[in-house]
């Protein structure tokens, strides 16, 4: 798990020694990221990252390879679900 996305992307994916990977992007609204980061102990936001910002480089400058899934009304285990309802929606080759 982490988080790369915007323009390095690509650049990330072409140093990835494989022909193929499942990527999965988790794109919940802003208004699901504030109330679950509120229930965290580990701030994950701040000042630099803000969610508005995050958000915009994800939607507007990340390319949209791979599954994209608004988990938002999703629990962490029906997020899992609809990750594995169909294998090739998340699948990425070079």
């Amino acid at each position: 798990e982490d988080v790369i996305i915007g323009p390095v992307l690509r650049d990330f994916l072409a140093m990835v020694p494989v022909p193929e990977w499942h990527l999965v992007f988790l794109d919940p609204g802003a208004a699901a990221i504030a109330e679950r980061e509120g229930k965290r102990s580990k701030i994950a936001y701040g000042e630099r990252w803000t969610i508005d910002y995050l958000q915009a480089v994800l939607r507007e400058e990340t390319d949209k390879i791979g599954l994209w899934l608004d988990s938002g009304a999703l629990s962490a285990e029906q997020t899992v679900e609809e990750i594995l309802a169909d294998p090739r929606a998340s699948l990425v080759r070079k």
